[in-house]
């Protein structure tokens, strides 16, 4: 599968996208949630995802309940440079390895990415952007 190409500084922000939210959105496992464990693939693979002819995958979030050894969501986060068709069958096909699929994407390229994910099924969008030091993440339904 073929994927963007991100610039040095676009990759270093989406390492630090998703370490942030690892670490403040999805941080299992946790006290409320202890069977469940979050991956992260970027900047270093850390979970593959197969699928039916054992093809390996990995998104660039994945959790994991570990009580029953199963993908319970995948989230995917993308720059500006990435809300394209390339990447349409990169989310299309997490779509289908995992019934909960979000993207998460920078703020003011709703629009875009909801008329990219028209034909796909996505289970919610996230807006994120740096205000000083600190990443605001908004959710957004898909209409």
């Amino acid at each position: 599968m073929e994927f963007s190409k991100r610039s040095t500084p676009e990759e270093q922000l989406h390492n630090e996208v998703i370490a942030f939210i690892k670490k403040s959105v999805y941080p299992y496992p946790s006290p409320a949630r202890p069977t469940l464990l979050t991956f992260i693939n970027h900047p270093t693979p850390q979970k593959a995802i197969k699928d039916s002819q054992g093809e390996e995958y990995y998104p660039d979030i994945v959790i994991i309940n570990t009580e029953i050894d199963k993908v319970v969501m995948i989230g995917e986060v993308e720059t500006e440079s990435t809300i394209n068709d390339k990447e349409l069958k990169q989310w299309q096909k997490f779509s289908e390895l995992c019934s909960v699929f979000y993207i998460f994407y920078p703020k003011g390229n709703y629009e875009r990415i909801s008329k990219l994910c028209e034909k796909i099924k996505v289970t919610g969008f996230f807006e994120y952007e740096k205000v000083s030091d600190k990443y605001i993440i908004t959710r957004r339904w898909p209409t």
